[in-house]
């Protein structure tokens, strides 16, 4: 009986070690070379997106991806789609800086006039979109501050506007502090018009310039 047992303790040790050795001997899986690229983008808040597929908003970096051939695509509500072809390898990692440049907005438009025939359809289509600054040679922070409007209006339809008007209005944390009337004057199909107008207004004592939002609003057109 004694000689069974060690026997049997025996046969225990021998297979203990095969199987030690027999996993000693196995090889791991090889691991997927991958690499990273980090993106950001002017200005921030694009929707990032390698492969059609949603990778958060800009800034961001994205880890993991395999190697070759890719693209990257950059998303925001207002501006044009920046993309750009990413050629991945084990342990790389890329920057890539995409400037977005903005799409003339289409503005809710209210005709002065009631003679447009019903069903009527040459008729204008106004684009309206442009920025502020402060005027060259700026010296003093007094209220009401000066501001330089740069407006583009573009006329996509298929006939003319005798009169354009556009409100000019200025944001500050979501209020709007102070607005102007600009005066666009005709615009024919196809036309476009560039000014610049001077507004005055009173700004609070710590903003930015980042801080000031300009959108045109109440856009009325007279066909």
């Amino acid at each position: 009986m004694r000689q069974k047992i060690l026997l049997l303790r025996s046969l225990a040790l021998i297979l203990l070690v095969l199987g030690i050795a027999a996993a000693g001997c196995s090889s791991p899986a090889p691991l997927q070379e991958t690499g990273s690229i980090m993106i950001i983008s002017t200005p921030p808040g694009g929707e990032i997106y390698l492969d059609n597929e949603y990778h958060g908003t800009t800034p961001a970096t994205i880890t993991g991806i395999p190697t070759g051939n890719h693209t990257i695509e950059i998303r925001k509500t207002g501006y044009n789609t920046w993309s750009a072809p990413v050629t991945s390898s084990k342990g790389s990692n890329e920057t890539f800086a995409a400037l977005l440049t903005s799409v003339p907005a289409t503005l809710p438009v209210t005709f002065a006039t009631t003679m447009i025939p019903s069903g009527e359809k040459d008729l204008p289509q106004i684009h309206v979109d442009g920025y502020w600054t402060y005027p060259q040679g700026r010296s003093s922070t007094s209220n009401p501050v000066p501001l330089i409007v740069h407006t583009e209006a573009f006329n996509v339809g298929s006939a003319g506007a005798r009169e354009v008007t556009v409100s000019a209005n200025f944001y500050y944390t979501g209020r709007m502090i102070c607005w102007n009337t600009l005066y666009l004057g005709t615009l024919d199909a196809g036309g476009h018009v560039s000014t610049d107008s001077e507004v005055s207004c009173s700004l609070p004592s710590s903003l930015t310039g980042s801080d000031l939002e300009i959108r045109f609003e109440n856009l009325v057109v007279t066909p």
